[in-house]
């Protein structure tokens, strides 16, 4: 499987959830308080490079423990885990000539698709897709 195939498997899978993200990311703007800086949305591909991945948001400012509890049950907007019986949601694995880059940036089209569909106005604070782990050709990406 190629980088472009992958990419498009993946992004199936993805599309699936978009509802769902859609309203996790809203409730998470309507949380937008006073200190927060921005809003940041992090992807991190799992150690092994099998493929799979968690996407997180969070508001960046002063005190993020604090500043996060409004949104606990909103933050985790996208994660594959595993079962016996295999991964949940069913993303394609990772091809070993490739790299977690391709996910990261699969993931970043796909949230900025996403984010254009939820919202008609931007917040009042930046908004970031990036990966913490530095992965992704195409990510640090501003939203808006």
């Amino acid at each position: 499987m190629d980088h472009a195939e992958y990419s498009n498997r993946l992004r199936h899978v993805l599309d699936a959830h978009s509802e769902d993200v859609i309203a996790r990311l809203r409730a998470i703007v309507k949380a937008i308080g006073g200190t927060v800086e921005s809003v940041q949305i992090e992807v991190f591909p799992d150690a092994d490079g099998e493929g799979t991945f968690d996407v997180w948001a969070r508001f960046d400012g002063p005190d993020s423990f604090v500043l996060n509890k409004p949104i606990d049950e909103h933050r985790h907007l996208f994660g594959v885990v595993h079962h016996e019986t295999g991964w949940d949601p069913e993303v394609p694995p990772l091809p070993r000539d490739l790299s977690a880059d391709v996910v990261v940036d699969t993931v970043a089209d796909w949230i900025e698709a996403v984010w254009t569909r939820a919202f008609d106005t931007q917040p009042s604070v930046p908004v970031e897709v990036s990966s913490p782990e530095g992965y992704g050709t195409t990510t640090p990406r501003q939203l808006g």
